[in-house]
């Protein structure tokens, strides 16, 4: 799925050591093509957003926005969006890539060797404003240091999906899910406890959110272990409405949500775009105590 926005942006004066991590010579006027994956619309549109305003302030015109909808580990070939992004460097109308980090491109090392030997054969460069901010941020000036780290706040090195019933048969399924994919996607916290907050979540949305006459009503769980390993559990069910959800998650009202924060997590809501939906998203850290 892509957009295509053309821009004329002035160039300017590069500084001596980039803030960011690159692959190959950046070209004297670079013009490129702005690439994210992700698993949601609105998180694509709001890095698309960030990647073009940090391109403006490097000086680098942006000549197509471009993003997959898809699991991290989804091989480029099968990336209907990174197909288009291959023929724009390929044919010439970009000479660079600009995306949040080379992860969201090449999820296994390989992959991203097999990436830089691909990109420096085009020839053309990349850009990561993720990576290297995630070390230090030393720009020419202030609006560029700000998006970089703008950038930075969502840095999700690999994750996983799955659509489920709304409907308390499927939470042994996804208790189970959770163990395996936990495990697979590495991360290194508690995962008894991750997978107890998940329950809750997925137990929380099942009560709320379905209604008597939605019986294929769904919710996706998507299991997300960003680069400083903090995992994030989002649960998204088709209710647009959170009653007493302030309270909820304060652990003024029900039980649910204040036993997801005696787990370790911090919990927070948001509508998606179009208000048709809701996720209820937890965020953990090794080393977070479990009761």
């Amino acid at each position: 799925m892509k957009t295509q926005r053309p821009t004329s942006a002035p160039p300017a004066q590069l500084p001596a050591a980039p803030p960011y991590e690159t692959v190959g010579a950046i070209s004297d006027t670079p013009r490129v093509v702005l690439y994210t994956c992700t698993f949601d619309s609105q998180v694509a549109a709001n890095a698309l957003s960030a990647l073009r305003d940090f391109a403006a302030h490097q000086g680098w015109a942006a000549v197509h926005e471009i993003y997959d909808l898809a699991p991290l580990d989804t091989p480029r070939r099968r990336r209907i969006g990174w197909l288009t992004v291959e023929r724009a460097l390929a044919r010439g109308e970009a000479t660079g890539l600009l995306a949040p980090s080379e992860q969201e491109i090449a999820w296994h090392p390989g992959d991203r060797t097999a990436l830089r030997v691909w990109l420096l054969g085009v020839p053309a460069f990349a850009a990561y404003p993720q990576a290297g901010a995630r070390h230090s941020v030393t720009t020419h000036d202030e609006a560029t240091a700000e998006m970089a780290q703008s950038i930075v706040s969502a840095p999700v090195d690999r994750q996983w999906s799955r659509s489920y019933a709304l409907d308390r048969a499927s939470l042994r399924r996804v208790r189970s899910d959770a163990y395996t994919y936990l495990t697979v996607l590495g991360w290194t916290g508690d995962v008894v406890a991750a997978v107890e907050v998940l329950t809750r979540l997925a137990d929380n949305a099942i009560v709320h959110a379905r209604s008597l006459d939605e019986a294929d009503a769904r919710m996706d769980v998507i299991l997300a272990v960003t680069e400083d390993d903090e995992l994030r559990i989002d649960v998204r069910d088709p209710s647009p409405e959170f009653l007493n959800g302030e309270a909820a998650i304060n652990g003024e009202k029900g039980g649910g949500l204040r036993e997801v924060r005696q787990l370790g997590a911090d919990v927070t809501w948001s509508l998606a775009e179009g208000g048709g939906n809701k996720t209820v998203r937890a965020r953990m850290v090794p080393g977070e105590a479990s009761v």
